[in-house]
């Protein structure tokens, strides 16, 4: 005898990329006679994905997304969904061998579309007739697609950055890239107290307005580390970025991961987590280790019942009928209060009193360019590795990597919080494991976020006399034979050349001698002569200036500042009759 119930048929809602990869599914199974139901279900999927996906419109960005629908034939069951998060591929491997066919393919930006030009009422008739599918190609709903792509379709022109210990998650800025990240809170919130070698330590949120190329193409060959059903947070598929990826990020926020009452609280009520079963026992036991009270308990973890709560009953009954004004007999039963807190704490969570405590922490030395900075501890250790950092600056002084920096400052950090920490860290480990000086080029540049005490600072990074005499004079490091060439030849260019210029030691095996000799013989010509004049003076001496300037350029592709000549206007302005200037020793 054949069932009243309709026979039911499985239906997937896909949204999925351009090259097909999904990111989210829907399952239904419906009455296969009943075809209004499957497009009207549709058609709540599409209104649902399209409110997701509205807050990337503030950008005039969407996402190059199709949503689909694929219809299965009778008799094909609802598959195990565990696999498609471990794989996603999978979904569309069950698809082909499964016969689904494809009813709908709406693309979101083709949606938009409608939305637009307030044709939004028309979409379940657009549905049920199959029409919403030439949105792919209708000639006005591709103009509008084309004018939302932003940085080559890049994700969108902000980009979410969670960090932590573990590493930089990147999420787009759109309503499920909020929903993904808002999932990736949660599951640091649902583990907060838990006791692991890979503790988050902290969390910084970042905004990263127009990223460069580097941190788009991490983006994208990042895997979705979120489950295609639940969206809940899958670990064992995240690609955590290095934090080099934020040195030109904003932070928005940062909190502490510790096992302690006041920073889970700040973290949830930062971002509106759910307190989960455990950690409302746990929270009420920290608070009664750490006051002997329940204090700043919402009303979430109140509905959640307290296990514990009989283990207190009987001190809290004591407590009650101990008058005010014994501040002793309450501090005894207070004290056993928290007694019963840290015990239980410790037996049933591992959370003991002495990794509630805080540690001391050490100082951080910390050098900085607008691009980044490197940590390092303020120790023997990191004196000898900064050194061999500033030391491999100066040797690249010249180089485009190393004048993109901009300029180096450096900075003493008393009380370092746990980002700063755990990057002064990874410095450490790059030094301990990289003792070739060569490598030092490879050294990763983390965010700036603390700046407490300036020590040293202001060095330009740019082709200029003063900029390289500074530097290396005020750190004492040692200059090559090549940049004591640029060295001598940006002296020249500054000042022409030096009054000992041929008698000189250290000339002797300046590369560019002979190219300035005929200048030097003109000008030692004319100052042998009585009453020279000075136009002349200042024509041979621009003249060397400018030689060293074309020297530069075409020999070490230097790009320097405007050349200033010598002339009349400085010699007014310093006072002085002219002369030729003294040596100033390049080869330290």
């Amino acid at each position: 005898m054949k069932p009243n119930n309709p026979e039911l048929i499985l239906h997937f809602f896909v949204t999925q990329d351009s090259k097909g990869e999904p990111r989210q599914l829907e399952i239904h199974l419906l009455p296969e006679k009943e075809v209004w139901m499957a497009n009207q279900r549709f058609t709540e999927y599409l209104w649902r994905q399209r409110e997701m996906y509205k807050p990337s419109l503030t950008q005039s960005h969407l996402p190059d997304l199709d949503l689909c629908r694929y219809q299965f034939p009778s008799g094909v069951t609802c598959p195990d969904i565990r696999p498609f998060d471990k794989d996603n591929s999978l979904v569309h491997k069950f698809i082909s061998e499964n016969g689904g066919s494809m009813q709908n393919n709406v693309p979101l930006r083709g949606l938009e579309y409608l939305y637009s030009r307030d044709e939004e009422k028309s979409l379940p008739m657009l549905v049920s007739n199959g029409l919403a599918d030439h949105l792919l190609v209708h000639p006005e709903a591709k103009r509008f697609a084309l004018a939302q792509d932003t940085l080559h379709d890049g994700p969108s022109e902000t980009l979410t950055a969670v960090e932590t210990a573990a590493g930089v998650l990147l999420f787009e800025y759109s309503g499920y890239g909020r929903a993904c990240c808002q999932s990736y809170m949660q599951h640091l919130a649902d583990h907060f107290f838990m006791a692991s070698e890979q503790n988050p330590e902290f969390v910084n949120l970042y905004k990263l307005t127009r990223p460069d190329t580097e941190v788009v193409k991490a983006f994208h060959t990042s895997r979705n580390a979120f489950s295609l059903y639940t969206n809940f947070f899958l670990p064992d598929k995240a690609q955590y970025q290095d934090a080099t990826v934020l040195r030109n990020a904003r932070l928005d926020r940062s909190h502490r991961i510790e096992p302690t009452f006041d920073a889970y609280d700040k973290f949830a009520s930062s971002y509106g987590v759910v307190t989960d079963i455990t950690n409302a026992q746990i929270l009420r036991l920290l608070s009664l280790q750490e006051t002997a009270g329940i204090y700043g308990i919402n009303n979430s973890i109140n509905r959640i019942p307290f296990i514990y709560k009989n283990s207190f009953n009987s001190m809290f009954s004591a407590l009650e009928n101990i008058p005010a004004e014994n501040k002793t007999g309450q501090e005894k039963v207070k004290a056993l209060i928290r007694g019963q807190a840290a015990y239980i704490l410790e037996r049933d969570y591992g959370l003991s009193p002495d990794k509630l405590q805080s540690k001391e922490i050490d100082p951080i030395i910390s050098i900085q360019t607008p691009k980044g900075a490197v940590y390092l501890p303020a120790t023997d250790e990191g004196a000898i590795y900064k050194q061999c950092y500033l030391q491999s600056l100066a040797d690249r002084f010249f180089t485009p990597e190393v004048q993109a920096l901009g300029r180096v400052r450096e900075f003493y950090i008393s009380n370092p919080n746990h980002s700063t920490q755990h990057y002064m860290q990874k410095h450490l480990g790059f030094f301990q494991s990289n003792p070739f000086y060569g490598e030092l080029a490879k050294m990763p540049l983390y965010p700036i976020e603390q700046s407490e005490l300036l020590e040293k600072g202001g060095y330009p990074l740019e082709p200029t006399y003063h900029a390289f005499k500074h530097f290396t004079e005020d750190y004492q490091l040692s200059v090559t034979p090549k940049n004591a060439e640029i060295f001598t030849l940006l002296f020249i260019r500054e000042y022409g050349l030096p009054a000992d210029f041929n008698t000189n030691e250290s000339y002797k095996e300046f590369a560019y001698k002979g190219d300035f000799k005929p200048l030097e013989q003109e000008m030692s010509e004319l100052q042998s002569k009585k009453g020279y004049s000075e136009k002349a003076f200042y024509n041979i001496q621009n003249r060397q200036q400018q030689l060293a300037d074309k020297i530069l350029g075409l020999a070490y592709k230097l790009t320097c500042p405007p050349l200033q000549l010598t002339g009349p206007a400085i010699l007014e302005k310093k006072k002085a009759v002219p002369r030729r200037n003294k040596s100033h020793n390049p080869r330290i």
